[in-house]
């Protein structure tokens, strides 16, 4: 698949949007470019179910179609700008924002050290440190209280919550046994930071296999949301 020919059809609308939303979204948010090139974090090719509705008969129709979706990066905020394509249609099949997600396994210790906490598991850590450790925030030195471990297995953030729970879940169950034990041995839980762009879609649904993932690795979680931009006109 020619990815390249599909996100010039996505560019083509951030120059010379044809759908009214957006239109709407750019006039109060710029999409991150440089050197003229607009800077999306990834794209994802998936199929879409849908309905129509003919307008004769009020007849509803399904309908599953092909589609990459291209995520965009906003300037200055942390959420994305999403051109989704019918890919054998060739065109735009719909318009929307998705909010960002920063989602991790953090675990925390009064009487461990970051050694021994990293060593209950055979999953690489992604950055922690000893209590009593020295470190420095611009010229501020930070003496840390309690030793912590993070565990994280992305960079990208582009996915709302329940996406990037599966990836984390994906990676911890890996390695199962290690990961109870750490829940068991330390404070653990699964962190969130979600970047809510404020004209869009707000909700939480976690179903009942994920739920019961993180029952078996005895995680909980901590959700923090910030509500950022400007709202649509």
């Amino acid at each position: 698949m020619n990815i390249d020919y599909f996100r010039k059809i996505a560019d083509s609308e951030i120059d010379n949007p044809q759908w009214e939303l957006t239109k709407q979204y750019l006039e109060v948010n710029k999409i991150e470019n440089i050197n003229n090139v607009y800077i999306y974090e990834r794209y994802s090719i998936h199929k879409k179910h849908g309905y129509y509705f003919i307008k004769e008969t009020d007849e509803k129709i399904e309908y599953i179609s092909d589609v990459i979706t291209f995520y965009y990066k906003v300037k200055n905020y942390q959420y994305f700008f999403c051109v989704e394509i019918n890919i054998k249609k060739e065109e735009i099949e719909w318009i929307y924002m998705k909010n960002s997600t920063y989602c991790y396994l953090s675990a925390r210790s009064e009487n461990m050290t970051l050694e021994e906490m990293v060593n209950l598991t055979k999953l690489k850590y992604s950055c922690g440190a000893t209590k009593g450790q020295k470190s420095y925030r611009g010229k501020k030195e930070i003496i840390f209280k309690t030793s912590w471990v993070e565990y994280k297995f992305t960079n990208e953030t582009s996915f709302e919550i329940e996406e990037a729970l599966n990836i984390l879940l994906d990676e911890l169950e890996k390695d199962k046994e290690g990961i109870k034990t750490l829940a068991k041995r330390t404070n653990a839980s699964i962190i969130f930071c979600k970047y809510q762009y404020v004209s869009a879609n707000a909700g939480i649904n976690l179903d009942v296999k994920t739920i019961n993932r993180l029952n078996e690795l005895n995680l909980g979680l901590n959700i923090d949301m910030y509500c950022q931009g400007e709202y649509i006109k």
